[in-house]
């Protein structure tokens, strides 16, 4: 019979990050994909208002749940600041943070443009048919907050504690197995896709100390992928 002691210190700083992970994933995932919360927003907003406003909503709730509550939690439990997670721009690794930021930048944006230029329906997520100045901005600043809280998450409450108590190649391990899961949903293609970035984005993480390089890459990667998707939509205009 295996007895389950008391969790000790060494525990926690595995077991909270993957809880946080996956909790903080999962309320995401489901208000998300909830029809009934769409519902909500289409019986009060006409159409493109409400794609709007329901995409914008959800991802400024992935912020909370996966950035917010979590960086809460991991401090009051474990004593994390945000510095110790990867929010942080270390003045010694300040020239590797624009190298890997700008030069990853440009592949990943070329990557997502070649990528994009193939219709799916599930992009842009902002399903109106009629998009504005605003409606693009709105959905970029919807990408960015989203993108800041499921890097925190993954890159920064998933990969510090796990790294200083696992070790880097079992924290990038289990890191990139998680992320790669994650994109399942979204089709093969995503979910093989996440297995090289996801590890390239731990490894650049480690090196810098930093989550800039990871969030504002993927940021980019996002918008581009969401631009181009929209401009090769055939059932989409853009209103001057």
């Amino acid at each position: 019979m295996i007895d389950f002691p008391p969790l000790t210190t060494s525990d926690q700083l595995v077991v909270i990050p993957l809880a946080l992970s996956l909790v903080g994933f999962l309320l995401f995932w489901f208000v998300f994909h909830s029809p009934q919360i769409k519902a909500k927003f289409h019986d009060a907003y006409e159409h493109d208002v409400a794609c709007l406003r329901h995409i914008f909503w959800v991802k400024a709730w992935g912020f909370a749940v996966m950035g917010v509550v979590p960086a809460l939690v991991m401090n009051s439990t474990l004593g994390f600041g945000l510095a110790d997670l990867g929010v942080v721009w270390p003045a010694e690794t300040s020239g590797a943070i624009w190298s890997w930021t700008l030069g990853l930048g440009v592949i990943v944006v070329l990557v997502a443009w070649l990528g994009a230029r193939k219709f799916d329906p599930q992009y842009p997520q902002v399903q109106a048919k009629t998009w504005t100045k605003n409606t693009m901005v709105v959905n970029w600043l919807g990408w960015a907050f989203y993108l800041a809280g499921y890097e925190f998450l993954f890159r920064g409450v998933l990969l510090f504690p796990l790294v200083q108590e696992l070790g880097a190649w079992p924290a990038v391990a289990i890191n990139t197995v998680l992320y790669s899961a994650t994109h399942v949903p979204k089709g093969r293609d995503e979910a093989i896709g996440a297995i090289p970035l996801g590890f390239l984005l731990c490894w650049v993480t480690i090196e810098t100390g930093s989550l800039w390089p990871a969030t504002l890459v993927h940021i980019f990667m996002a918008w581009t992928n969401t631009t181009v998707r929209f401009l090769k939509h055939p059932e989409m205009n853009w209103k001057h």
